[in-house]
């Protein structure tokens, strides 16, 4: 009998074991169903380059973006105009499109508000399988206890999602943030009209010509100097704003802007597109001695920003930092001859021949090349260049020779094709000349001493003199 109690209690037990086992299976199952049910899922899965439009709503209003047809660029739509940062926007789209959840926190969530969802920010994005009235729609929460993460939720479910933080930072953008950071976003190659006004007063401005070539359209009768101003232009494109201060100011005079200092038009084509912009320029951000940013104002989107006043700084530029620093535009392949007379300045009345091509020099009927002397020949390189290298000194646009006036000195540069070049120095005032070109002032004067000053034309044609000897 105690063998079959033996049985019994075996069986017995191990149906308990089984029951046991069963149980806890089932548990498991079941937690492990709810920690798959919870584990990280895919939100969204949509070809980023098909989006059409984007909205997207916060605390800070409405705002929409499309992609434009022509340039295939994100553009601003709507009342709320300004000029907008492309990179931030497409980074909205791209995580949208790829959207991977952390894990679900709640399900069937009965009360989204604790998680922020009763002012959450939300994004639509549409393309063409949603149509204008299905939209792929993101709604995204507060941030997590610990930081890391936002909460977030999709149309059409009540479970409560988490995405990681930097997913969510880029859905809770700031209005400032969707703005263009720099002062003018194009390229350089595109850049078409510049303009500076200071205290109401035109100082330059300059446009394309038919060539597509700079000119100083204001004032007129200068040489600008393509070098500088396409330097000027890769400095304007690279500009970037501190940050932005007020959105359609009522009082434009606490920023120094209701007189501004400096008024700036700036101009862009890329074919049949185009840009423009005018930005005023005021006071400094405070009273602090060494302050190094000033306010600025975009007058077409009504925005008031701060900027770093060096980053700027060619809007006190000179009108010699827009013109070619030489009384010439010359080559020696181009040229036939030069002829220079100092008049009564100094005793030097010459002609230089050129034949470039042969390697032929003359000073005068002596033969330079003939001598085969390194010392002669390159102290008549160095008499060439300082007349063909002779430097303006300031740009004069405010007077004007007397037209009864003899010229006092005299360049001319005979080129190969027999065309001429005239210029003449009239005197202005002791030791200081206007420069005429064919007999047209070119709002620019020449001191003396760049013609007699050491290293210039005088003194290497007396060291050229020395060297012939």
């Amino acid at each position: 009998m105690k063998q079959y109690r033996w049985i019994a209690a075996l069986v017995f037990a191990l149906a308990a074991l089984i029951a046991i086992f069963l149980i806890v299976d089932s548990k498991t199952k079941k937690k492990e169903e709810r920690i798959q049910a919870g584990a990280a899922k895919t939100l969204f899965e949509i070809d980023p380059l098909a989006t059409e439009r984007l909205t997207l709503d916060n605390e800070e209003g409405h705002f929409e973006f499309y992609v434009d047809e022509a340039s295939g660029m994100w553009t601003l739509d709507g009342d709320d105009q300004f000029s907008i940062n492309t990179y931030a926007v497409a980074a909205i789209n791209n995580y949208f499109c790829t959207l991977q959840s952390e894990k679900t926190v709640a399900f069937d969530c009965e009360d989204p508000s604790v998680y922020g969802f009763d002012t959450p920010v939300t994004l639509k994005l549409y393309n063409a399988d949603t149509g204008e009235d299905h939209p792929y729609i993101l709604y995204v929460g507060n941030n997590t206890a610990t930081y890391n993460s936002f909460y977030a939720m999709v149309d059409g479910s009540n479970d409560v999602y988490t995405i990681d933080q930097t997913s969510g930072s880029i859905f809770c953008v700031a209005k400032n943030t969707l703005k263009n950071p720099y002062l003018f976003d194009t390229y350089s190659s595109m850049m078409s009209e510049y303009k500076v006004e200071k205290d109401g007063k035109t100082i330059v401005e300059l446009a394309l010509n038919e060539d597509s070539n700079w000119y100083i359209k204001q004032p007129q009768g200068l040489t600008v100097s393509m070098s500088k101003i396409s330097s000027l232009m890769d400095d304007i494109v690279r500009v970037e704003l501190d940050y932005f201060v007020e959105d359609n100011p009522t009082d434009l005079a606490k920023y120094g802007l209701d007189h501004p200092s400096y008024k700036l038009w700036l101009g862009a084509k890329d074919g049949s597109n185009s840009m423009k912009e005018e930005i005023w320029f005021g006071s400094a951000i405070s009273n602090y001695e060494n302050e190094t940013s000033i306010y600025g104002y975009f007058t077409s989107s009504k925005e008031v920003f701060a900027i770093t006043r060096s980053t700027v700084s060619f809007l006190e530029y000179s009108l010699m930092d827009y013109t070619t620093p030489y009384c010439a535009d010359v080559s020696i392949t181009d040229l036939q001859s030069i002829e220079i007379d100092l008049g009564d300045v100094y005793d030097l009345h010459e002609k230089i021949s050129l034949d470039y091509d042969n390697a032929q020099y003359k000073l005068g009927e002596v033969d330079i090349s003939a001598m085969n002397n390194e010392n002669v020949q390159s102290a008549f390189n160095e008499f060439y260049y300082s007349i063909t290298n002779l430097r303006v000194t300031d740009v004069d646009v405010d007077s004007e020779p007397d037209s009864e006036l003899q010229p006092a000195m005299k360049i001319v540069y005979v080129f190969e094709d027999g065309s001429k070049t005239t210029l003449t120095f009239v005197e202005k005032e002791k030791n200081l000349y206007y420069m005429l070109k064919d007999n047209v002032y070119q709002n620019v004067v020449v001191r003396l001493n760049n013609f007699t000053g050491t290293g210039a034309i005088t003194y290497n044609y007396e060291m050229l003199k020395k060297a012939l000897q």
